[in-house]
């Protein structure tokens, strides 16, 4: 099976049928608000598992205090995905707040760990989306259509998150999280995040990170930052429909 260089993950011939689903959407019948309407007709399984999988680790929490970090925003579409499984399964929670946590700009903080690159060469995989200013807007309509909207539930950080993880802890003191969620795939991010966040992190709260056996700097960086914060190596566990994700639950 030939391996799509746009992706690690992605097979030449599931692009293929992702590009006759972006054509599908263009050219299908009924009009946007139709196609919003009936948004399963375009997405495919792997779009659909990530959906069920961000509104597991929802459920796992439920009843968590906490906010969700979203660490590493690139498009938008976990922190968006987040925000809406929230307001349709916890409309009234208005103290889970959904924080992004991104340069919005492309991947920082790599290191010689991240070049190491095992299954995956970060030299030719990288990740560049200039998101702010669509996502502000995607959060103002997202905003129209919820209860309690005239309280803010979607939060911007904008930086590198070995400077902003360990900043935003001291800024804002009273902040607890039921969800961290990294998906920044980098040693040095990932470790910084871990070290400041974990320890807000409460008790049956979850640690999620992408790329964990398989990219080098996320794993190394887990048991690192579990070193530093002196705690035992942890369980880890995966969404099994939703491999990308590996999480522990904070005991």
């Amino acid at each position: 099976m030939s391996i799509n260089m746009h992706s690690p993950l992605q097979a030449l011939q599931q692009a293929s049928a992702e590009d006759s689903r972006a054509e599908y959407f263009e050219t299908g019948l009924g009009s946007t608000r139709d196609k919003l309407r009936s948004a399963t007709r375009f997405i495919g399984r792997q779009e659909t598992a990530k959906i069920l999988g961000y509104a597991e680790l929802i459920q796992l929490t439920n009843g968590c205090a906490g906010s969700i970090a979203d660490c590493g925003v690139y498009f938008g579409g976990g922190l968006m995905n987040y925000a809406t499984v929230l307001s349709a399964l916890e409309p009234y929670n208005y103290q889970c707040r959904v924080i992004g946590f991104d340069t919005y700009s492309g991947d920082a903080g790599q290191s010689e760990i991240d070049l190491k690159h095992g299954v995956v060469d970060r030299t030719k995989y990288t990740y560049e989306a200039e998101s702010l200013q669509d996502l502000r807007r995607a959060a103002e309509i997202y905003d129209l259509d919820r209860p309690l909207n005239h309280l803010p539930r979607i939060d911007f950080v904008v930086g590198d998150l070995c400077d902003t993880a360990p900043d935003y802890v001291r800024q804002n003191p009273e902040t607890i999280f039921r969800i961290i969620h990294l998906s920044v795939n980098l040693y040095r991010p990932t470790f910084e995040t871990i070290k400041a966040f974990y320890p807000r992190l409460t008790r049956g709260g979850i640690l999620a990170i992408h790329g964990l056996n398989f990219t080098v700097g996320a794993t190394q960086a887990l048991f690192d930052a579990f070193a530093a914060l002196e705690l035992q190596p942890p369980s880890i566990r995966v969404i099994d429909y939703y491999p990308n994700i590996t999480y522990l639950i904070k005991e």
